[in-house]
């Protein structure tokens, strides 16, 4: 499921765009600082080569003029240099913190998930005589709550045991499945056989493979309901009835049982 920003998200993400921008003016002004250090002190080594070289042709004259001079310099330049290594240094941590700035502003990578829960919503009615029917009425709620749409949905609805029971509901009994008339007058949402040989899996499976005629995709926390359907039992049975259903889609070949399942003893 596809996690919601709220609104200090976005204050938090356009708070740290504005310390990366500082931060790139900071490091782009130490680097102008460092360039400009780098050149005085390439400037005092000359002139400091200069005076040495003149202070060897004059080495019996002003001697002491020119050694003062020379230490100052030596002074100087070692002065540039401890002042040129502390803005290297400066550099170096707004460089490590724009980079820090730079990752905690980027997108947090979602993983994919591809998740469904399903329930049965219904009623159930005893026969009130021996010639009654009992009858369940209800809804099989489809919720997709992971993150990415659910393609091509199909449910089934397994009754037991076997032979006993009948669905009915909001399905299209078409007689060919390619029969695309039948399926552009139904109602959106009405439901249509998976499988060729339908009536054959109800009579050997007691299954009930069923998908929307419109729907073909559940968007992430969206619902997709088989609404309306009534299951019979004609002849009262001493054996406990079961109704389960399960959910598939393209991105869950193996299915996905419903939370719930409707069971009579």
């Amino acid at each position: 499921m596809k996690k919601q920003e709220g609104p200090h998200s976005a204050e938090r993400f356009i708070q740290l765009q504005q310390q990366i921008l500082h931060y790139r003016s900071e490091l782009s002004r130490m680097q102008k600082l460092v360039s400009d250090a780098e050149n005085q002190v390439k400037k005092e080594i000359i002139r400091n080569q200069y005076l040495q070289e003149k202070l060897n042709e004059a080495l019996h004259t002003h001697t002491e003029q020119y050694e003062k001079e020379v230490f100052q310099l030596e002074k100087k330049v070692l002065k540039l240099e401890v002042a040129l290594e502390e803005e290297k240094r400066r550099t170096a941590d707004i460089r490590k913190k724009m980079l820090m700035q730079e990752e905690q502003a980027k997108p947090a990578v979602i993983e994919p998930v591809f998740q469904v829960h399903s329930y049965f919503q219904a009623s159930i009615f005893l026969p009130q005589s021996e010639d009654d029917n009992l009858s369940v009425f209800g809804d099989f709620i489809i919720k997709n709550t992971g993150n990415q749409p659910l393609q091509q949905p199909i449910i089934c609805i397994q009754i037991s045991p076997l032979q006993f029971g009948s669905l009915s509901g909001k399905i299209i009994m078409q007689r060919k499945m390619d029969d695309t008339k039948i399926y552009e007058d139904a109602p959106s949402n009405h439901w249509k056989h998976v499988h060729e040989n339908w009536r054959e899996r109800i009579r050997s499976e007691n299954q009930y493979w069923l998908q929307p005629i419109t729907e073909t995709q559940i968007n992430p926390n969206e619902d997709l309901i088989f609404s309306g359907f009534e299951i019979s039992f004609p002849i009262p049975d001493k054996r406990p009835i079961s109704v389960k259903g399960f959910v598939y889609a393209k991105e869950l070949p193996k299915g996905v049982s419903s939370l719930n399942h409707l069971s009579i003893q």
